[in-house]
């Protein structure tokens, strides 16, 4: 897989991610998250299982070493997803966008302390920048909540993929997506189950969730082409270049959500976002 191909394979990605997220913004208002991760994972799992097996065949199934791996990373990605649901449900869509560029300060700080990459003093300017924008509605605004969940949600999805990263470069892509939908499946089941249990709504499980099943279905497909064209980028490219093709799309994704769901950001959510940039964009600049 040559450098051009992985590099759109990231837009790709960022495409089918961010249309599958509209669809889950607009399905999943008002349901039980852990209840509405449960189906959307069920319909992803049989797609991904089932064009995974049509595309590549079932003779390229990893190891089962390898198979554990990604299970264990993929659990860290399903728990960022979970609360990346419970944040669009919170919060403004384009706040959330905005908000997420606290990944790539964990991201970095992880290369940093893990994989001992090089920093500059000048690089924490640029992470308190990116950083600001979360750390303030954390703390200080009444979207307090929202803010919670998109930092613990970056720090599993950031934390999956970091890990996931490491273990695609031992083998192929191809069944990676339905390993991981399957283990975010069972794993939403077992916590559904025990949540179950500990309210004593044992029928909670099994009550069905009122959304057309074609919602889940486009939302399958987006999602399994999104993985695998994201597994292919974080396989082929270094994860500090990584952040460049994700600065060149953000001032775009944010306009669009905002237009999509006709929002109008507050001055906290317009700050945070413009900060989050300009932290970025420094932080780009200063590297490369």
């Amino acid at each position: 897989m040559n450098l051009f191909s992985a590099y759109g394979s990231f837009y790709l990605s960022a495409i089918f991610f961010y249309f599958a997220d509209v669809l889950q913004k607009t399905t999943s208002k008002g349901a039980i998250t852990w209840k509405y991760l449960f189906v959307r994972s069920c319909y992803t799992s049989v797609i991904a299982i089932l064009l995974t097996i049509i595309l590549f065949g079932v003779n390229s199934l990893p190891s089962i070493n390898i198979i554990l791996q990604m299970a264990f990373c993929s659990v860290c990605c399903g728990m960022g997803l979970f609360f990346y649901i419970k944040s669009i449900n919170v919060l403004k869509f384009s706040n959330v966008g905005s908000l997420t560029i606290v990944g790539n300060v964990i991201q970095q700080l992880t290369g940093i302390l893990l994989f001992g990459e090089k920093y500059t003093a000048s690089d924490f300017v640029a992470y308190a920048l990116m950083s600001f924008g979360c750390v303030y509605q954390l703390l200080f605004t009444k979207t307090f909540k929202g803010a919670k969940y998109v930092l613990l949600s970056t720090v599993f999805w950031t934390g999956g993929y970091i890990l996931l990263s490491r273990v695609l470069k031992q083998t192929t892509i191809y069944w990676s997506v339905p390993i991981m939908e399957v283990t975010i499946m069972i794993m939403s089941y077992g916590i559904m189950v025990f949540y179950s249990l500990i309210n004593k709504e044992s029928d909670s499980i099994i009550q069905p969730i009122t959304i057309k099943p074609k919602f889940f279905i486009l939302i399958a497909t987006l999602t399994y082409s999104a993985s695998l064209f994201n597994n292919n980028v974080y396989k082929n490219i270094p994860i500090s270049t990584i952040s460049i093709l994700q600065l060149s799309i953000m001032p775009l994704a944010y306009l669009v959500s905002l237009k999509i769901f006709k929002e109008k950001p507050s001055k906290i959510e317009l700050i945070s976002f413009i900060t989050g940039f300009i932290g970025f964009a420094l932080f780009v600049y200063m590297h490369y």
